[in-house]
């Protein structure tokens, strides 16, 4: 009796492949839709710029991010509008100061940005 050659069995042969393309194209969708989940959101700060100096005690930040998001400013919870964009004021404190910002969906990583403003003079008004 002859041995049957693997190249002649070809419904099978198109089985296995069609269940490897299927198996493969199920671990894609699922890989990029874990990536998404866990790659931290977009976090755009238009305002302040990094090592501002001025002379008053105010200053807003201003950015964006993705709408849903959990939004932190140093420390003190923001929402975002529906677009994602944020802005908000707060009071410095005379000398160096560092303002964290931070982004984070419900499961992924924050991200985070980092300005420092420093207030010049030691009796700055606050307005």
């Amino acid at each position: 009796m002859l041995q049957q050659s693997l190249f002649t069995d070809y419904p099978s042969l198109i089985r296995r492949s069609a269940v490897v393309v299927v198996v493969l194209l199920l671990l894609g969708v699922v890989g990029s839709r874990v990536l998404t989940i866990l790659t931290p959101p977009p976090l755009t700060i238009d305002r302040p710029a990094d090592l501002l100096s001025t002379s008053s005690r105010f200053v807003t930040i201003a950015g964006k991010t993705e709408p849903g998001v959990a939004l932190t400013i140093n420390g003190v919870a923001f929402v975002p509008d529906a677009a994602g964009a944020f802005s908000t004021d707060i009071i410095l404190t005379p000398g160096a100061n560092t303002i964290d910002i931070e982004a984070r969906r419900r499961h992924s990583r924050p991200a985070r940005v980092t300005r420092r403003v420093q207030v010049l003079a030691a009796s700055a008004p606050v307005a």
